[in-house]
């Protein structure tokens, strides 16, 4: 894996960069993708940001169309927050595999390096922001009130809050230095943590109404389908304002979170509290994570689906 001088150089030296998201960017994602472009635009840089889904309403106030990709030919594809290729979408095909060159920023311990260029993987950083925050100041780029407002809600959402256990002594240094360029942090903590829209509310009512517990209720799960999303009004990716919730009932190690995409094919996000470690689990069906948040996409039904992964927690609960 290559360093931060390494990538800050290799930054410095190219230009015309597409940034790639992964599909439902959440704060870390899209906030350590857009103070990315910000510092590369501070050095004169040409660059855009391919989304593989949109911007979810929770994340609009961190977001700007001119971010939005262009007509321009870019030369290097930046993959951001993206633990496999498959997270792209058909971003990886499209864009990211035909450029000329290609890098890799991420925190995914699954993560296998799958840039051409550089992989900067670093699974001991708490956010994606993290990273991206070190490779802004040493590239010599001044951190603007808007570069740091965008790595604090990386780094602020990834770790809950500043309360999962990712949060280092390292992590809250570096809020420290965000919070020093006059950010409103009281304010992006409220528009993270405690404001939802009335369509997420009334999906709140399907999530909490399905919670189903096994293994003596070390496991804990729910599922959002088109009858959820019909009736509330909700979209798939507001589900995951709610993923925290299948792991707060005491005694949950497990919490489980099942969208139903399709008939055959069914994303769940995994959580756990203290000892399991799901992006293991999440591993051994093709997806990955941290050892406290992963995901994964099976191509079987949900009740299919759920029976593997039940199978797969048995003995790890």
């Amino acid at each position: 894996m290559n360093t931060i001088a390494q990538t800050a150089q290799f930054l410095k030296e190219n230009n015309n960069f597409i940034i790639i998201p992964h599909r439902s960017p959440d704060g870390d994602c899209l906030g350590s993708s857009s103070a990315l472009l910000l510092a590369l635009r501070a050095l004169g840089k040409n660059v855009k940001i391919a989304l593989p889904t949109p911007v979810t309403k929770r994340l609009m106030f961190i977001w700007d169309e001119s971010f939005e990709q262009g007509d321009f030919e870019p030369e290097v594809a930046i993959a951001v927050d993206d633990a496999a290729t498959y997270m792209m979408l058909e971003l990886y095909d499209d864009i990211f595999a035909k450029a000329k060159k290609s890098i890799c920023i991420d925190h995914h311990g699954t993560n296998e390096g799958f840039a051409k260029d550089l992989n900067l993987v670093d699974s001991t950083s708490a956010a994606a922001g993290e990273i991206v925050y070190r490779i802004i100041c040493e590239m010599g780029v001044g951190l603007t009130k808007d570069i740091a407002e965008r790595l604090y809600v990386s780094i602020a959402d990834d770790t809950g809050g500043f309360q999962y256990s990712n949060t280092t002594s390292e992590t809250l240094k570096i809020a420290a230095s965000l919070h020093d360029c006059n950010i409103e942090s009281d304010e992006i903590m409220r528009k993270l943590f405690a404001t939802h829209t009335t369509e997420e509310m009334n999906l709140l009512k399907f999530v909490t109404d399905r919670m189903e517990y096994h293994f003596d209720s070390k496991v804990c799960l729910t599922y959002v389908d088109d009858e959820a999303l019909l009736k509330s009004g909700a979209e798939m990716n507001q589900a995951d304002a709610w993923i925290g919730l299948t792991r707060s009932t005491e005694g949950v190690e497990v919490g489980l979170m099942f969208k139903l995409i399709a008939p055959n094919e069914t994303r769940i996000s995994l959580r756990s509290n203290e000892y399991v470690d799901v992006s293991a689990v999440a591993k051994k069906f093709g997806g990955g994570g941290h050892v406290r948040a992963a995901g994964v996409t099976i191509n079987e039904s949900y009740e299919t689906a759920k029976e593997m992964l039940l199978n797969e927690l048995k003995e790890l609960v």
